[in-house]
């Protein structure tokens, strides 16, 4: 399974601004042929997928890949751990994700700002309005897929946090303003 970025941008947007403009921070846009997407968003969008590749790691959603660790006691507990040790082994295990968040929030931030200079250079070239969906796929990338729930961001009300909380599976739009 692997994670992928896509980046809806009205089809009345230059195809050359907005890869000049992903480019410039090391990105590629790629058309992503997906009907059941396109059928989610009506006419008048395209998704684009933002990396050759998956984009495995990124900050966008983040915060809620720690949030789905769970807790292995039980999984301790049918092989036969004592309590004492299975405690241990979550202090322990406690101990390593808040250090492993705290790396983690450190890389993503940078991820997240770069992600919220693209947002503002598309909006500022003209896109009144922009779609990000972060989505972990199983099968391929074009396949039918579900349509996404949607929410809706003001630009001037969206900070880097905002990205790294942004729920898997949902489509972000992000307005002007």
């Amino acid at each position: 399974m692997c994670t992928f970025i896509t980046l809806f941008l009205p089809t009345s947007f230059p195809d050359a601004e907005s890869s000049a403009i992903m480019e410039r921070s090391g990105r590629r846009l790629f058309a992503q042929d997906s009907p059941s997407l396109r059928a989610a968003v009506g006419p008048g969008w395209q998704p684009w997928l933002s990396a050759g590749h998956c984009d495995c790691g990124t900050a966008l959603a983040s915060a809620w890949k720690m949030r789905e660790r769970k807790n292995d006691a039980e999984r301790w507990r049918r092989k036969g751990w004592s309590e004492a040790k299975i405690a241990r082994a979550l202090t322990e295990q406690l101990a390593r994700r808040e250090q492993d968040q705290q790396v983690h929030r450190d890389g993503a931030l940078g991820d997240a700002g770069q992600w919220l200079q693209r947002i503002d250079a598309l909006l500022d070239a003209g896109a009144a309005r922009i779609g990000l969906l972060v989505r972990d796929y199983a099968g391929a990338v074009g396949g039918r897929q579900p349509k996404p729930p949607e929410r809706c961001w003001a630009r001037a009300r969206m900070a880097v946090d905002d990205l790294l909380a942004f729920e898997p599976g949902v489509l972000h739009w992000i307005e002007r303003g």
